[in-house]
């Protein structure tokens, strides 16, 4: 019975939080994995659909291999990354939150894209034109288009 109860809670955590088992891991150190993470992959072509870095990534791609590099599993496709996050105000966002735009409709709540927010007003995210980059997010193109900041519950 005891067992049981432990593999239930191992399984809800990760339900409810995405987060594997990381040993001494705390979420701090998991949000600066995440920031340093994104490094690595700056200049990587896009790719749509995309989820390997050497063939290239598309944003949603991205992500997920980011998040995964740090301990977390997330969704595969922008859409479901944000509906399985929580809504942070402007004043709530810190390193290794997500953002979400829609690229094709702006001023829609329709999610079509995502980037990883790295501190001090900038995201890293992959574009269809610079593969993974940098870009500011008080960029006029972007901030129009910004539907979101989210966090997964628990980060």
């Amino acid at each position: 019975m005891l067992k049981w109860k432990v593999r239930t809670l191992l399984v809800l955590s990760f339900l409810c939080f995405g987060m594997e088992s990381v040993p001494g891991r705390t979420i701090k150190e998991a949000r600066q994995a995440i920031v340093r993470s994104t490094m690595d992959y700056l200049s990587i072509p896009y790719l749509w659909g995309g989820t390997n870095p050497q063939t290239g990534l598309d944003c949603s791609g991205f992500v997920q291999l980011v998040y995964h590099r740090a301990g977390l599993a997330v969704p595969r496709v922008s859409g479901d990354q944000f509906r399985l996050t929580a809504y942070l105000g402007p004043t709530s966002v810190r390193e290794a939150d997500l953002i979400f735009f829609s690229m094709k409709n702006p001023g829609s709540r329709r999610v079509d894209h995502v980037g990883i927010y790295v501190g001090k007003g900038y995201f890293v995210h992959a574009s269809f034109s610079n593969g993974i980059h940098i870009d500011n997010v008080n960029n006029r193109y972007y901030y129009e288009r910004i539907v979101g900041i989210r966090k997964f519950s628990g980060f």
